[in-house]
């Protein structure tokens, strides 16, 4: 299965973007190296940089919400704590461009967020909040946080609450524990959390179509642009090639990063 669902796409893949590109043939002909010889030019370096900023934005306010919140989650009674669970898997069943819909609804000019803080006085009149970086990166965060709930919910739930309890009595202030005691042995589930969500982002092709510019596109819709506007699927194939490479550099570098930790 791994070779059928994998390594035929990808042999594939590779095939296509080593292609020379001819417009009587979508799939293109021979070999060559142009589409990666391509791979230079400033809107495919311009997305890729794009991409990573908002995964890493997405991913550090994700996880900022996410680990106090299953912390809380993990302190709650056992009833309680399948309440929240049940919600959170709830949310992972909506369609994303169900979510991403639901997004714009909120960001608009008419019954949007802006009616919000028009009423609060914090705006003077409505205004649409899209497209914008801003609408991008609230649309994913929602996205990915049950993703990063479920990461380390399994972890944080069986540590043993004498940790921080041996924490306090030695004086450490609740602050210093979390950060001194409590993330270091999690730091195993917070990097694959970590990871997750970022893998996630870059590759993000419906929140930022419709909630972004082309000034907010990641690389995962201009591969769309080259194949299906330009038909040029040699050089669409070469930024996927890219997009996969530089996804396997960050999984490596999150997971040395995340070292042993607590096993979650």
């Amino acid at each position: 299965m791994i070779v059928a669902f994998f390594g035929v796409p990808f042999f594939m893949l590779l095939r296509v973007s080593a292609s020379n590109t001819d417009p009587a043939v979508y799939r293109g002909v021979g070999w060559s190296s142009q589409a990666y010889s391509a791979l230079l030019e400033p809107m495919v370096l311009n997305g890729l940089a794009f991409s990573l900023q908002l995964a890493f934005t997405v991913a550090t306010i994700s996880m900022i919400i996410a680990f106090p919140a299953t912390y809380f989650i993990t302190r709650m009674s056992r009833r309680a704590q399948v309440v929240w669970l049940v919600g959170l898997l709830t949310t992972l069943a909506l369609s994303e461009v169900l979510i991403t819909f639901s997004w714009q609804i909120l960001l608009s000019k008419r019954v949007g967020l802006s009616n919000i803080l028009v009423l609060v006085g914090l705006l003077d009149k409505p205004v649409s909040l899209m497209p914008s970086f801003f609408g991008v990166v609230a649309c994913l965060v929602y996205v990915v946080v049950p993703f990063n709930v479920m990461t380390i919910y399994p972890g944080l739930s069986r540590m043993d609450k004498s940790y921080m309890e041996a924490a306090a009595t030695m004086g450490a202030p609740p602050l210093r524990a979390f950060g001194n005691v409590l993330l270091p042995l999690m730091r195993k589930p917070v990097a694959t959390a970590y990871l997750t969500t970022v893998v996630l982002s870059i590759g993000a092709y419906v929140g930022p179509l419709v909630l972004g510019g082309p000034r907010n596109w990641t690389i995962g819709v201009i591969i769309s642009e080259v194949a299906m506007t330009a038909q040029n699927l040699p050089h669409a194939s070469a930024i996927a090639v890219l997009l996969l490479v530089v996804t396997g550099a960050m999984i490596l570098s999150i997971r040395r990063i995340g070292g042993k930790g607590f096993a979650s």
